[in-house]
Parts: C-alpha cells; structure tokens; sequence
C-alpha cells in the first residue's frame, strides 16, 4: 500500500502533534505500508533519516519562529497542486492521508482527488475554539468577555474550513473530540488512540515501586503553557496542599513561547503564594531532563479542561506512574487505567484528590500497570486500526468506481 501523507507541522518542531506524526508513520512503515509525507522546508541541519520518505516543500517558512498566514497557503496550495499530480501520475499513492493541518484541510481539493480515485482521510486533533483559549478565567471580565468575542470568531472561522471540503474519513484521537466534530460534517469519523513517546520512553529508567514512602510526594505536570491547560490553578493547588499537611515537591514542565506572558504569570503566582520552595516552574527541557522527572515522580497531574487526546499524562501512564487528571480529551480512559481518578479542574477537587491518593497510598504494581497501558495505547495498535480503515476506503473507492 502506498500513501501520501500530509502536515504542516514536523520537526524541528517539537510537540504533540509532530510526535503523533512521526510515530504514526513509523509504525504504518513497520507494517509494511510505503510512506511519503509532504512536510514545509526547509529541512533542517543534521535531520536522521526516518523509516519513510519525507519531501520537504520550500513555502518561503522561516528555520526557527511561526509562518505567516501567507506561508501557510503558500504550502497548502503547493500541497494541492502535488497531490493533484500524484493522483494521476503513474506512481500514484493508494490514499492520502492529512496527519495534521486544518489549513491544508480548507485547501485540498478532495473532490478532484476522489474523481481521480484517490481517497482521502484527514486526522483532527481538536476542533477550535479548543485550545485556543489564551486569557485564563482568572483575568478582569472586561479581557473575559473579549476573549467571548475572539474565541467566537476562531469557533465560525474553523468551522468553515472543516465544511469546507469532504473527507472520506475523519480520524480523531477521542470522543471528545468526535463529538464536536459530528456537529460539522457528515462523514465517518473513527475514533484512534495514541501511544507513548517511544524515544522519550526509552530514556527513562522508572522504580520498581511508586510511591513517596515517608518522604515527599513529588508531583509532575508537563504541557505547554496554556489557559487550557490551567497551569495557572497549580499554585492556588499547592496552596491548599500546604494547608492540609501535604509534604510535596511540585514540577510543571512545558514550552513556555506559546503564549506571551501566561509563564510569567503561573511563576508570580507561585512566589505570590510562597510556594517557591515545592513548586518549580520549569520551561522546555530535554528528553533526557524529563525523563529524570517522570522517573522520580510519585503522581502526575494534568488538570486541563481541553485535550484532544494528552499524550504527556499517557507517557505518565505507560511509566507505571498514576495520573489525577480533569475530564478532557482521553484522560479519563488514562487516569482510570493508571489506577488514578478523574475530577473537576477547580483547586478544590484536585487538592483533595491529591491529598486522598497520598494519604490512602493507593499505589499499585507500576510494572503489571505498564503492561496493561501499553497493550491499550501503543503506536502500533494505532496503526492496525488505521490500516483496517484504509482498507475499507480503498473497497468503497473501487466499488464506487466499478459501479461508475
């Protein structure tokens, strides 16, 4: 089988979405499928070949920062001119396949690729205004209701872009995320779990017990900085914590550029509440850097109120370390399965989880809960479920063009 596949994001960057790329494409390489994937250049310097084929479009993107509007259609449109020509060249892929890009979704003429026998399957990672909060619900109302009003215009211009043109298939990693979706388009949506992060994974080296013993909880949150995330309730958690007797030490861990002054903000809120001692705001920090924090970690918690899926908390999960999470995206089936609990992302209702999981030492075996979240979540598992859905596309796509 052969596919062309698609995203506007891809390394250098660093994140979920260029994770869930590479680690797609990988294990559909592994089982045998011939992968290309479009990606903007230019490349970067010293780039380690992959187990697919990567063509790298020049769309004028800078090496280091965000595109432009303009260079972001500049690529889609690129995109849509190649996949036209593939379509009907005599190398011609099986399907195409949009990983990441609502972008490259509202451009690509699906109805010329369909008439050209093409089918095409594109994933969505969330559907806007989802993550895209960027005042948090502590800011004056005034900057509230104007981000009512902007979060408006982001919910009507995306949804535009998703009904913009027909899928053969929509693939998202939750069913939060299939629920927001069915309200925009018709066709068949197939809920796909993710996997760990395989690289970061392998650099860590977890105990053989969890647990703080008598000594300090130490708890870990990773994710970028964002209202979404609300990394901004953390100290007003720790605070509580402290109130209650909770010996703990507290790292928050992400990319800090996201969003200008939302860090800033989280680390004044830390000193603010004296919590400078328990609680370190970290930025981004290496592969090597993190894994030593998921090693030490006693718990992890992700007290997010939207995901699309949240690999940070699965790689948590997979490390044998129990997640208190909020009910976003799939941290309710990864705090369940990690022997952890879900509740409300208000100071409250977290603290008091935190303070029940350490003061009931409900840890169990990390190692057979390892087992159990990596037979559920696994890239590979992932893979054959897109296989199989690549298969039916391919038989409706023939039939339909036997019947014709």
């Amino acid at each position: 089988m052969k596919l062309l596949a698609i995203s506007e994001h891809y390394f250098p960057r660093v994140g979920g979405t260029v994770n869930y790329v590479h680690e797609t494409l990988s294990a559909l390489a592994a089982l045998g499928v011939d992968v290309e994937l479009m990606v903007p250049g230019p490349m970067p310097k010293g780039m380690n070949p992959q187990p697919y084929r990567v063509h790298w479009i020049d769309a004028g993107y800078p090496a280091h920062g965000d595109p432009t509007r303009d260079q972001r259609y500049d690529f889609c449109r690129k995109v849509n001119v190649l996949a036209l020509q593939a379509a009907t060249g005599s190398a011609r892929p099986d399907l195409l396949h949009v990983l990441f890009g609502l972008f490259v979704m509202e451009t690509l003429d699906t109805a010329r690729l369909r008439m050209a026998g093409l089918p095409s399957i594109a994933t969505v990672h969330n559907v806007p205004p989802m993550e895209c909060k960027v005042v948090p619900d502590t800011a004056p109302i005034l900057a509230q209701l104007r981000e009512t009003m902007r979060l408006w215009g982001v919910t009507w211009k995306n949804a535009t872009r998703l009904k913009k043109h027909a899928y053969d298939l929509y693939v998202v990693p939750s069913e939060q995320v299939r629920g927001m979706l069915n309200s925009l388009t018709k066709g068949p949506v197939a809920v796909i779990g993710h996997g760990h992060t395989s690289d970061l994974q392998a650099l860590m080296q977890p105990p053989r017990k969890r647990g703080p013993g008598d000594g300090k909880a130490r708890l870990l949150t990773v994710g970028g900085y964002a209202p979404h995330k609300r990394q901004h309730i953390i100290p007003q958690v720790a605070a509580r914590l402290r109130e209650a007797g909770l010996e703990f030490e507290w790292d928050i861990v992400g990319p800090t550029s996201r969003l200008s002054g939302y860090y800033e903000m989280v680390c004044e809120a830390i000193t603010d509440h004296g919590l400078t001692d328990v609680v370190r705001a970290h930025g981004s920090v290496s592969f090597a850097q993190l894994a030593k924090l998921y090693d030490v970690a006693h718990l992890y918690v992700q007290p997010s109120i939207e995901e699309g899926f949240c690999i940070t908390a699965l790689d948590a999960a997979a490390a044998g370390l129990p997640v208190i999470a909020s009910p976003a995206g799939a941290l309710q089936a990864i705090a369940e399965i990690s022997g952890g609990m879900t509740v409300e992302s208000v100071p409250s209702k977290l603290s008091d989880a935190i303070t029940a999981f350490v003061d009931g030492d409900y840890w169990k075996d990390p190692h057979v809960q390892v087992e159990s979240v990596r037979e559920r979540f696994s890239w590979g598992g992932a893979a054959t479920a897109l296989l199989y859905h690549y298969g039916r596309r391919l038989q409706n796509a023939n039939s339909t063009s036997t019947s014709t």
